[in-house]
């Protein structure tokens, strides 16, 4: 049996990350839903309540990485209280697709809780591995957030344990 070197090995595991993986650039309606999906982030990030309002929809439902199921209400009052809170916030979106007036972002997050937030006062302030999907639904001529699932990713949770 022939031994490969493991610097060969290495690079084939390399190359073949799906971190790493390139793909096509998103164009037209999915390039302008993956903006949205960034900056979606980056209102929870800076806890923009008001601005997070405005891009849901009415039945915005959201299965937390909690474990629990959240209604818009819940969400909103959780971001405003604290609850829900971020010390640091990455996204990185792995697929947009846009079927009609739906759109859907998946992809993973590494979100750092604050301490007093529920995610900080189960797991502690330290980074979460996260999977994530968004799904926007286009209402009058704009996309609205309709519905979202993120759960932690059990590795990184268990080793903050």
């Amino acid at each position: 049996m022939r031994l490969v070197p493991a610097s060969i090995v290495g690079l084939v595991l390399l190359l073949s990350s799906p971190s790493l993986a390139q793909t096509p650039p998103l164009k037209g309606a999915e390039a302008a839903l993956a903006a949205l999906d960034m900056q979606q982030k980056a209102m929870v990030a800076r806890a923009d309540v008001d601005a997070l309002d405005a891009l849901s929809a009415p039945g915005l439902t959201i299965n937390a990485p909690t474990g629990r199921v959240l209604t818009r209400a819940q969400f909103l009052a959780m971001m405003r209280d604290g609850r829900i809170a971020a010390e640091d916030f990455d996204r990185t979106i792995e697929s947009v697709t846009v079927d009609g007036d739906v759109g859907v972002v998946m992809g993973r997050e590494v979100f750092t809780p604050t301490p007093q937030s529920e995610l900080g006062r189960t797991y502690g302030a330290v980074p979460l591995d996260r999977r994530y999907t968004n799904v926007y639904r286009r209402e009058g001529g704009r996309w609205r957030w309709f519905a979202r699932h993120a759960n932690v990713v059990a590795k990184r949770a268990a080793e903050a344990r």
